[in-house]
């Protein structure tokens, strides 16, 4: 599938804004027969990586979300609106073990054909994103403030690198 470049390109440099001054995105994951949940993401690179538009996600393995990125290679990024502040603040500080994200929110999954994670309809900006690679970060590779700052607990992220397959502004 070809994507028009100058649209993807376009909903990445959104999306940045979005994390700047929104303090996040919307990650989308669905794990096998389970219900999908939303993970506020803060982290997140997009451009061309193997001569495919990629975005890469973190996730640690103690999110809720780890489980089901690791069941189904596939997720969404959804891109919050200025008014989507409270469930920005929610998702990013309630696990989908405990509570139902999309009831939570009243934000509505729409799933396009032939792809297994939803879109958030209430959401600008979706990207679509079939997983090509994923890799485990690791403690020896960073330097000691990093560590010190963001993995004093030991629960490193995995990398997962997703190729954009559709894009909806």
């Amino acid at each position: 599938m070809s994507l028009d470049q100058n649209l993807w390109k376009k909903a990445l440099i959104e999306s940045y804004q979005a994390i700047e001054k929104l303090t996040g995105v919307f990650l989308v994951t669905q794990g096998k027969g389970r219900k999908p949940n939303i993970m506020t993401i803060g982290w997140m690179q997009g451009g061309i990586i193997w001569g495919r538009p990629i975005i890469s996600v973190l996730v640690r393995p103690s999110r809720f979300s780890f489980i089901h990125i690791e069941e189904n290679p596939s997720f969404t990024i959804c891109v919050p609106n200025e008014k989507m502040k409270r469930e920005i603040d929610l998702c990013g500080s309630f696990s989908g073990k405990t509570i139902d994200k999309f009831k939570s929110t009243d934000f509505t999954p729409i799933y396009s054909e032939n792809f297994s994670v939803p879109t958030i309809k209430e959401c600008p900006i979706h990207f679509e994103c079939n997983i090509v690679q994923k890799t485990k970060v690791v403690e020896a590779n960073f330097i000691p403030e990093i560590i010190h700052e963001y993995y004093s607990s030991g629960d490193f992220h995995s990398v997962y690198y997703g190729e954009i397959i559709k894009v909806k502004i």
